[in-house]
């Protein structure tokens, strides 16, 4: 559902089982994590703290640090995607996990990790993160008994190089069972989509976390990144729940209402959550897009290319709700790259987002303080900045293979 008046709602929901709570004392209480375009260690260390609560700020900031290999090692993996299993980062150990299907690659990527000063174990795996996702999405549009107690909610355990179908506990039974595939209770709390119908703004340059709205203002929503398709047209993604369709026209904010585009695409089903626009408005035709939104005074930061996320990875969102109480874009904790129990989203722990902030632009802070785009926003739990919160995101590895994403 959209969310109306999202800025000044409240609840007050438990998530359970996210995340273990510590084994000694609880340690002083650490505010979340925020990405101001400065010290790129200290957020990722930060952001460490907040969702690993027994970490000590020395092991917290050491794993901030190992990840400095993080960038070759995504760009060698890049390279050899096909036999690419799934990996997650270790920050307890400050070491990379990173399954493979072949030896050759494993060695590599080990080679990488030894450069940097860095321990990368490769397990050997049957089956490859493209293999896993396929099973997985033909699972949630399948017909099969246990699709259809799934309803969508179809996930992947790179941990375990598994499918994993998340029902609700009611509806487990024993012939649910399928070959290849781990049946979960479904315990997501209720998410809801971030769309929001009262916030405004205005900006003259198209970056990430900008606001947009469709043309009859019904629904306001961010600006997640921009691309170029084959024709090279600027496209302008926000996510696909926020529009109503083929055709519909996107303008920025309502101070100076600008036309961005109208809608040549969109999906809104399984992993993906997408509306892509095409920009028709001369004004944009030149300007700096490839950007990503930090704050005021119109303070960006470059968009370095476009990536994907692993298990632990610190992720930041920029989008069009604005934190009065801190300085630039909420950087939380990415716990799962394919969360069953919500369609198979990314699942990022640590931070509640805000009605309109659907559509906005999650990226991965490297130590280097690149900033890489990632995913689109989805969904959040009922509320705004609700503590302990969880967002939803669709990665851009997941649909329109044709874009180019800009940079700058």
């Amino acid at each position: 559902m959209f969310r109306k008046n999202a800025v000044l709602a409240v609840a007050g929901i438990s998530i359970l089982g996210v995340l273990a709570a510590p084994a000694t004392a609880a340690p002083a209480k650490v505010t979340g994590a925020y990405d101001s375009g400065t010290d790129a260690i200290a957020t990722i260390a930060q952001a460490y703290l907040t969702s690993h609560p027994d970490l000590t700020p020395a092991k917290a900031r050491a794993a901030a640090q190992a990840q400095s290999a993080g960038e070759d090692l995504k760009a060698e993996i890049t390279k050899q995607w096909k036999t690419f299993g799934g990996g997650w980062f270790d920050p307890y150990t400050a070491s990379y996990h990173l399954a493979v299907t072949s030896a050759s690659t494993g060695k590599s990527l080990a080679a990488i990790g030894a450069s940097k000063g860095v321990k990368v174990d490769t397990p050997l795996v049957a089956r490859s993160l493209d293999q896993l996702n396929a099973e997985a999405e033909a699972l949630r549009n399948g017909t099969s008994p246990l699709a259809r107690a799934a309803a969508g909610n179809v996930g992947v355990d790179v941990k375990t190089n598994q499918v994993v179908a998340a029902v609700p506990a009611a509806a487990r039974r024993a012939e649910l069972s399928q070959a290849g595939v781990a049946v979960v209770n479904n315990e997501n709390a209720p998410a809801q989509a971030d769309a929001c119908t009262d916030r405004s703004n205005c900006d003259d340059f198209l970056a990430a976390g900008l606001m947009l709205r469709n043309g009859a203002g019904q629904h306001w929503c961010s600006l997640g990144f921009t691309a170029r398709n084959s024709a090279n047209q600027r496209i302008t993604l926000t996510a696909g729940h926020c529009s109503t369709g083929i055709g519909e026209i996107w303008s920025n904010g309502t101070a100076t209402v600008r036309t961005v585009g109208s809608v040549s695409g969109r999906i809104d089903s399984g992993v993906s959550d997408v509306t892509r626009i095409v920009s028709t408005n001369a004004f944009y035709g030149n300007v700096n897009s490839g950007l990503i939104y930090i704050g005021p005074p119109n303070r960006t930061a470059p968009v370095k290319g476009k990536s994907f996320f692993l298990v632990n990875d610190v992720a930041c969102l920029s989008a069009n709700f604005t934190d009065p109480d801190h300085d630039g874009n909420p950087c939380a904790t990415v716990t799962n790259t394919s969360d069953a129990g919500t369609r198979g989203m990314v699942r990022i722990d640590g931070y509640d987002a805000c009605g309109g902030d659907s559509g906005g632009g999650w990226y991965w802070l490297a130590p280097s303080g690149n900033r890489w785009a990632t995913a689109l926003h989805s969904r959040s739990n009922s509320g705004c900045k609700v503590a302990n919160g969880t967002s939803w995101a669709s990665p851009l590895t997941a649909f329109y293979a044709d874009l180019t994403y800009e940079t700058s």
